[in-house]
């Protein structure tokens, strides 16, 4: 009998520990952040990246979150040279931070899509890690980098109805954590190639350089239509010398020529 007791005991006592074990077991801090090419961390004004963190055996979702915060020292990013080990973030810099409840050594995915704000300029890029329980990645934590413009036809509006004279065309073209592009600036648009295509019933039937419009990260052109119909106007920004590209598309209908 008293056997037996102890052994209830024993059970009992092992029901109301095991919790606490499995409450003990720290956590495991992950830090995400994004950062264009060529550019800055994307963050709240672009309405930040959005981070998916899974288990790439099961695609099982583990995390999910948009970074937050500021684009980052435009000093240290932009005009020091990298050293190894170097750290980029600054205090504030935007990020995405969560707790991962693993157990064992786990290997994940994490993916980033950004810029939120500018879904014409969705861009997603991965990477894959371990993750062991209690071993936390902060600091700069995982980068990835996000690469193009963000593109934004401004004029023609969608679907716009235009008549015979020339149709101006205008677009916003920064980075995609939102730094602004000029003649001449820290991210100098003279070394850029902006312009756009126009299509008629699928055929190129002009194509429009455009020039800086004398507002930061603005540039502009136009064309004359020959003809009545719908046309699609897309805009377009290529770097060379980083691979930046970036796209944005609209259509306008010409009526009484």
């Amino acid at each position: 009998m008293k056997f037996l007791r102890f052994s209830i005991l024993l059970m009992l006592s092992a029901i109301i520990t095991l919790p606490v074990l499995a409450q003990e077991q720290p956590a495991t801090k992950l830090v995400v952040r994004a950062i264009a090419r060529d550019a800055k961390f994307i963050g709240s004004s672009m309405g930040g990246a959005l981070i998916v963190v899974r288990e790439a055996e099961t695609g099982t979702m583990l995390a999910r979150g948009f970074t937050a915060g500021s684009t980052g020292d435009t000093g240290r990013l932009m005009r020091t040279d990298r050293t190894r080990q170097m750290q980029l973030s600054t205090p504030g810099a935007a990020l995405f931070e969560t707790s991962l409840a693993i157990e064992e050594p786990t290997f994940v995915t994490i993916e980033a899509t950004a810029p939120h704000a500018q879904r014409q300029s969705h861009a997603t890029v991965s990477t894959q890690l371990w993750m062991i329980p209690g071993k936390d990645i902060t600091g700069d934590g995982i980068i990835l980098e996000i690469p193009g413009f963000s593109v934004d036809l401004l004029q023609p509006q969608a679907h716009e109805t235009a008549g015979g004279t020339p149709i101006s065309i205008t677009a916003n073209v920064v980075m995609m954590c939102g730094c602004p592009t000029e003649p001449g600036g820290l991210w100098d648009s003279s070394e850029y190639e902006i312009a756009a295509w126009v299509k008629k019933g699928g055929k190129t039937v002009a194509e429009v350089p455009m020039s800086f419009a004398g507002k930061e990260s603005t540039y502009e052109g136009s064309f004359t239509p020959e003809e009545n119909g719908s046309y699609e106007i897309t805009v377009y920004a290529y770097h060379a010398k980083t691979g930046n590209t970036g796209v944005d598309r609209t259509t306008v209908t010409v009526q009484g020529r």
